[in-house]
């Protein structure tokens, strides 16, 4: 082989998406450092059979916890996994060649709306200005070229969870996983069995900015995913060693774990925040102690949408740097025991 050819080759390579100099990068840049070798393949092939490139945030591999012990003595162990993220899937789906287009809409309870999926139709009616009732649930509709669309419909009460965002823009979250679930209907060559986070459980995802050890939400032995935000604490709350660290780490006082049968603690509304100086958006210069909790969320929300935008600007990893530490407070000020779960700890002590 000449030395002509062996230059083309290994041009080629290095432009390939999944040459060994782009699987290493996205090894150091992309994947947490405890990531085990089948975890990491099983992942690149993932990316590869979806499609979904990690390195433009269309995908992100992130930590999942299951208990193997008891909820007494629990046992963690780490898993890493693929995660599709709603624009990547987006993405993909517009690089296919019969993708014609996808609609999705919120619905309220007197909106005027009909739903024929053998026809593969959806009229839908109403007047922003007057909209009534309660958020139902959304529909979405993938029209592909030469087949019949895909139409699916997604009950809200089925799908809502207990967090910031879903509080916060449910109209939104609600239409991601209308749009998510038809795409998986149109397309299950590519995105057959792949769900993004706004539609799992709240203790089942993490913010893809976050790598560090976190502290479980419960021992039930359910799958939870590193840096989730909490539930309500109960009496049977475990001990919580990680936690432990991170707090000795930040010099924050609160105090995370507690005996249910020794004498509950006064009551105490949330642990000092942090003084962490929020360094973009509306909020920008104030801490996140004075932030309240819609605009600490509002702030987090941003930042993602604008990384998700432009993951590769200049000012994307101090941003991602800022966030990590906000995303830090909302999940400090949801571990704080509520009133009504100290009283009942104390009761069954």
């Amino acid at each position: 082989m000449t030395e002509a050819q062996n230059k083309v080759e290994t041009s080629t390579a290095a432009q390939s998406p999944w040459s060994r100099e782009r699987v290493e990068l996205i090894r150091r840049t992309i994947c947490p450092k405890g990531i085990g070798e089948d975890e990491f393949t099983l992942f690149i092939e993932q990316c590869k059979r979806s499609g979904l490139d990690p390195l433009l945030k269309e995908a992100f591999c992130v930590g999942r916890r299951q208990n193997t012990g008891s909820r007494e003595r629990p046992t963690w162990t780490t898993r890493y996994e693929f995660q599709p993220s709603e624009a990547g899937m987006l993405a993909r789906a517009e690089r296919f060649p019969d993708f014609k287009g996808i609609q999705a809409s919120a619905v309220y309870a007197e909106d005027e709306i009909i739903v024929d999926q053998g026809k593969g139709e959806v009229v839908h009616r109403f007047n922003p200005a007057k909209r009534k009732g309660a958020l139902v649930g959304a529909w979405a509709r993938v029209v592909r070229e030469d087949k019949l669309p895909v139409v699916v419909w997604l009950d809200f009460s089925g799908y809502v969870q207990q967090t910031p965002l879903w509080a916060k823009i449910p109209t939104t979250m609600i239409e991601k996983c209308a749009r998510v679930a038809a795409l998986r209907k149109a397309y299950p060559e590519a995105f057959g069995g792949l769900y993004v986070r706004e539609e799992m459980p709240a203790e089942e995802y993490e913010t893809p900015a976050l790598h560090e050890e976190p502290t479980p939400s419960t021992g039930s032995g359910t799958y939870e995913v590193l840096g989730v935000k909490p539930g309500p604490v109960k009496a049977s709350f475990p001990p919580l060693p990680v936690a432990a660290k991170e707090e000795k780490a930040s010099s924050e006082p609160a105090q995370l774990t507690m005996d249910v049968k020794e004498e509950a603690p006064a009551e105490t509304p949330r642990p000092k925040s942090s003084a962490t100086v929020v360094a973009f958006g509306p909020y920008k210069g104030k801490t996140a102690s004075e932030l309240s909790d819609d605009e600490l969320s509002e702030t987090i929300d941003m930042a993602h949408e604008k990384l998700m935008e432009q993951p590769k600007a200049k000012w994307a990893k101090a941003m991602r740097e800022n966030l990590t530490a906000l995303e830090a407070e909302t999940e400090l000020r949801c571990r704080v025991p509520s009133a009504s779960a100290k009283k009942d700890a104390t009761a069954e002590a």
